[in-house]
């Protein structure tokens, strides 16, 4: 996998009664990076414990998943909130939270939330699931092109990428030395990201709260506007992500259909501060002008 913020992802949930006797209580169940993950506490006795499960099944191969995990609302107070951590065939849950009858100290109005923040550093023995396939045998009779990202190769045609991206027409057609070769190799690319960006290239329904971020970094590199106009389809009417991450994301792509939505749904002053940049310098001087502008006509 490549650097880049898109290896992370988020875990949270709310448990709304605190676990009154012993036994497990669960989150829903998430998926990302084609693996099942949940939140599950575990009363014992005096004992409370906060687990992160990865759900994969145990197969005939070893399989590994290297992570870093920020535990963001337990252990907010301690320095040491963010450790690695291995999961494998036979250990397969992060205990973020063991102390002797304190998560009550974490209750806000009688709820407990429970918040990761997880970045894949390493996957091996997983494959990720595919809506589409670029290197079986009817995308290599109809290819004319291959890709190769890590060790991935993608069988695809040049005037249809070529069509929808200004980057593959110019590779494709114009006067580079990849211009001639029939494998192009696409330097520090995420061949997960890429592969989901062609999918939703070509048409497939692959975009996800996990993926999106992903897909419009290279819809954005590859300057695709078709990957792009679906990316924010999606963030406007399916995404469940905040919406301070949802207009982050419209500002940085220049989304200006999502960015209208975000600014619809900023309905108190509250709403205006929860989507606040953590430095200034990340909004231009005429969206500050925007805002500025929303938060003195919305109520307190």
């Amino acid at each position: 996998m490549s650097a880049g913020e898109e290896k992370k992802f988020v875990m949270k949930h709310v448990f709304k009664k605190y676990p009154n006797w012993d036994g497990n209580y669960y989150g829903p169940k998430e998926e990302h990076f084609g693996v099942p993950w949940r939140i599950r506490i575990l009363k014992k006795s005096e004992f409370e414990f906060v687990y992160l499960d990865c759900l994969k099944l145990e197969k005939d191969h070893f399989w590994s998943i290297r992570t870093k995990i920020d535990n963001k609302a337990l252990n907010e107070k301690h320095k040491d909130r963010t450790r690695n951590h291995s999961f494998y065939n036979d250990h397969k849950s992060y205990n973020a939270f063991s102390e002797n009858s304190r998560l009550r100290e974490y209750l806000i109005d009688g709820k407990l939330t429970v918040d990761f923040e997880i970045e894949m550093i390493e996957m091996s023995g997983i494959e990720i699931p595919k809506v589409r396939k670029f290197d079986d045998d009817v995308a290599k009779e109809f290819s004319d092109i291959v890709l190769s990202t890590g060790s991935q190769k993608f069988y695809v045609n040049k005037m249809y990428l070529s069509l929808h991206s200004t980057y593959f027409k110019s590779l494709f057609l114009g006067n580079f030395e990849e211009s001639e070769k029939s494998i192009i190799e696409l330097k520090d690319i995420d061949p997960y990201y890429f592969q989901k960006f062609l999918e939703v290239l070509y048409g497939e329904a692959a975009i996800t709260d996990d993926c999106v971020s992903g897909i419009l970094k290279l819809a954005d590199m590859y300057d695709s506007k078709t990957t792009t106009e679906r990316c924010q389809e999606f963030l406007i009417h399916k995404s469940e992500h905040l919406l301070r991450d949802k207009f982050h994301v419209a500002v940085k792509y220049n989304l200006e259909e999502l960015k209208k939505k975000c600014f619809s749904e900023l309905k108190t002053a509250k709403d205006c501060h929860s989507i606040l940049p953590d430095t200034p310098s990340q909004f231009s001087y005429e969206l500050w002008e925007e805002l500025f502008s929303k938060a003195i006509r919305v109520p307190n």
